[in-house]
């Protein structure tokens, strides 16, 4: 699986950058995305930009992603997924869980806390 990782400010951007991502690729994606956890990473952006095509199994990676974040105090936002993409994200009722955002700069600010709460 072909991955790229960068910060932003607070947040960890970690691209997929490999348009079939499917059972066999999901080990790289999860201990990647660990070892930005243990470093400190808590708002994390999974850019799904180039993702053409995801499994039931990257389904449940990404679920997997998001609960190592909240576990860590932390958050997912998934970041610009394809149509096809996003319907089987939709379908499975992620959307409802992880935040879905079109635009990178959304994804980010969306991490920092509204203004009055507590």
């Amino acid at each position: 699986m072909d991955l790229s990782i960068e910060k932003k400010g607070d947040a960890t951007l970690i691209r997929v950058l490999t348009a079939r991502v499917i059972y066999p690729l999901l080990p790289t994606l999860i201990s990647k995305t660990k070892e930005e956890v243990e470093k400190g990473a808590r708002s994390l952006v999974l850019d799904l930009a180039a993702v053409s095509y995801i499994d039931s199994a990257t389904i449940g990676c990404i679920m997997d992603i998001y609960r190592l974040a909240k576990d860590e105090g932390g958050a997912l936002h998934i970041l610009a997924p394809q149509a096809r993409v996003e319907t089987m994200l939709s379908m499975a009722g992620v959307h409802k869980i992880v935040p879905i955002f079109r635009e990178e700069d959304e994804a980010i600010r969306a991490f920092a806390p509204t203004a009055g709460k507590k």
